[in-house]
């Protein structure tokens, strides 16, 4: 599972509090994440991962359980 990973990529992004990121954590609601810190987000993920997030999904991604799964399925 990808999600340490994850949270180390939005505490660098962000710069929240890592208390704050757990898998059912809204990007929105509870991290305050708005569409520029989003795209921010995607390309780092994107260059941590070596993938390509598609529009559709980030569009999708409203928890960081969603990012996880999403990404656990590109590198698997």
């Amino acid at each position: 599972m990808s999600f340490e990973k994850v949270k180390e990529t939005i505490v660098e992004i962000i710069n929240c509090d890592e208390e704050k990121i757990t898998m059912d954590a809204s990007l929105k609601d509870d991290l305050g994440i708005d569409s520029l810190d989003a795209m921010e987000l995607s390309m780092a993920l994107e260059e941590a991962y070596n993938i390509t997030i598609e529009e559709e999904a980030l569009q999708d991604f409203d928890t960081v359980r969603k990012i996880v799964e999403y990404i656990d399925k590109q590198v698997a």
